[in-house]
């Protein structure tokens, strides 16, 4: 914060300044603090942008992303997201803001200049997940379940996590070679995992990244952990 405060002061001469983050960093799971950076914006008359591919349909009291959670809804200018992550949409995406700026968008935006508009199946099935989300939260609260039971059991399986606050759960192995053995070694026990490293995350900070789901069953989960568990005793990372 004290950094995006002092690029703040320094681009005041400029005529238009724009904070752009993720609401939910991808290889982490951790989520940004957007009250802090709301703050710092209108403090400093700055635009705030926020990608919620990774928290739009599950974070949050009912779904709505980021912005929910850090009670900022209202103070982001600009909100996009993806139809093909929590909204099952396989593919496309939306921006949602100002009246104005969408506005704007349709003149200026590339996907707006073209024909290659998606499916209307696509889009029918979308706008159903939007209306789901508003009328109930089951899907969500069972995520929520599936991620504190997750965290919870692959903890006491031995194994390290970052303890974000979102669907993605790291599981930290920190050597590159030793995480692509551990995910090829988990698939062969039919989890399907990728093992992520540098240049993707700093280096000495490779990991397995886990992402939950509500289709989930309990049983897929233990299933899961205990893939984890003998593959991590079999490399000597669980003792």
């Amino acid at each position: 914060m004290n950094d995006l405060e002092e690029k703040l002061k320094e681009s005041q001469a400029q005529r238009f300044r724009i904070i752009v983050t993720d609401g939910v960093f991808s290889m982490d799971g951790f989520v940004a603090p957007l009250d802090k950076i709301c703050d710092l914006a209108e403090k400093y008359n700055a635009l705030v942008m926020v990608d919620e591919s990774h928290a739009t349909g599950f974070i949050g009291k009912t779904g709505r992303g980021t912005v929910e959670l850090k009670n900022v809804l209202g103070r982001v200018d600009i909100i996009t997201g993806t139809l093909g992550k929590a909204l099952g949409g396989a593919m496309g995406g939306f921006t949602t803001g100002k009246k104005e700026i969408i506005e704007l968008l349709r003149q200026r935006s590339r996907p707006y200049l073209f024909s290659n508009s998606l499916a209307p199946a696509i889009v029918g099935a979308s706008i159903a997940v939007f209306d789901m989300l508003s009328q109930a939260t089951d899907l969500r609260d069972k995520l929520e379940w599936n991620i504190n039971y997750f965290k919870s059991e692959i903890k006491k399986a031995g194994l390290e996590i970052k303890n974000g606050d979102s669907a993605i759960v790291p599981v930290m192995l920190y050597d590159a070679k030793v995480a692509q053995e551990f995910a090829t070694r988990l698939l062969a026990e039919g989890i399907y995992v990728i093992g992520f490293f540098y240049p993707v995350v700093p280096k000495g900070q490779a990991r397995i990244r886990v992402q939950l789901s509500a289709a989930h069953e309990k049983e897929h989960i233990d299933k899961a952990v205990q893939a984890f568990r003998k593959v991590g005793l079999e490399m000597g990372i669980v003792k």
